[in-house]
């Protein structure tokens, strides 16, 4: 997901996209670092059988590492022990 193609589906400019989000005082990047660290945690809470790996891919991180250290970080557990 790029702010280009955000941009793109809603039909602004890429700097309003931007602008937008700087108004809440989030980057585009962090806001959708944000957005998958919910629907991580969202799924890990559902999904408790799933492995912690497939919760990562499902919500868009590639690395399962980073994917971690973004959701201790975030909510100050690891993905394992939120379910």
């Amino acid at each position: 997901m790029s702010a280009q193609s955000v941009a793109q589906q809603l039909g602004l400019s890429v700097r309003y996209v931007h602008d937008l989000l700087q108004e809440t005082g989030m980057s585009f990047s962090e806001r959708v670092l944000e957005l998958r660290l919910q629907s991580a945690h969202r799924l890990s809470h559902k999904h408790s059988d799933m492995r912690v790996s497939d919760i990562a891919l499902t919500s868009g991180f590639s690395d399962v590492s980073y994917f971690n250290r973004c959701f201790r970080r975030r909510f100050g557990y690891t993905p394992t022990s939120a379910r």
